[in-house]
């Protein structure tokens, strides 16, 4: 598992073993069924998943109670509920695994604590909340530019593995169409 996360985040560090066997204990690996939750609504959370292995959904509850996808994740990307962590708050959003997992959960306190003694995880940390702001900026211009056939199309240019490892109807949700609909532009 250590393997796994060192590679993760070896584009932006070159550890040395020993400066890794200081920092991993702020690393808590676990493996996830299909299906768990790794955040429910209504729970406070001060933490960041790192997916590296697998596919997790980010969603809510609408007031006619289904369930919207914002966000799809795999190996490599963080899942974390940014309003709960910054506001210091109950969540607004579940995640929740698409497949088996194995994540590793980071706390804000650690995360902060290890950017106070190195400055390159303050720079990781710039780095990806830049990667998150972007990507939720490309998903509004995305409704507001393209029609549902064309979402579809860029999903599959950029994340083909989504298309193949996750059930149509989170697909259909994230891209705001209907299974139906999203079955129609597949075939």
């Amino acid at each position: 598992m250590t393997e796994r996360l060192l590679k993760c985040l070896k584009d932006d560090f070159d550890f040395s073993l020993e400066e890794f066997s200081e920092i991993k204990t702020h690393f808590v690996f676990s493996k996830k069924k299909k299906k768990d939750f790794l955040l429910r609504e209504g729970e406070w959370s001060a933490d960041y998943f790192l997916i590296l292995d697998g596919y997790v959904r980010t969603f809510y509850l609408s007031e006619s109670g289904t369930e919207v996808t914002i966000e799809l994740l795999g190996k490599g990307e963080f899942a974390a509920s940014m309003y709960s962590i910054l506001k210091r708050t109950a969540s607004f959003e579940n995640i929740q695994c698409l497949t088996d997992c194995l994540v590793v959960k980071i706390a804000e306190s650690s995360f902060e604590a290890l950017s106070l003694k190195d400055p390159r995880w303050f720079q990781f940390g710039m780095k990806c909340l830049k990667t998150a702001l972007l990507k939720k900026e490309e998903r509004i211009m995305t409704f507001g530019k393209l029609k549902g056939k064309a979402r579809y199309a860029k999903l599959l240019n950029e994340k083909p593995d989504f298309v193949q490892c996750i059930p149509v109807q989170y697909l259909a949700s994230y891209l705001g169409m209907k299974p139906e609909s999203l079955s129609r532009i597949r075939s």
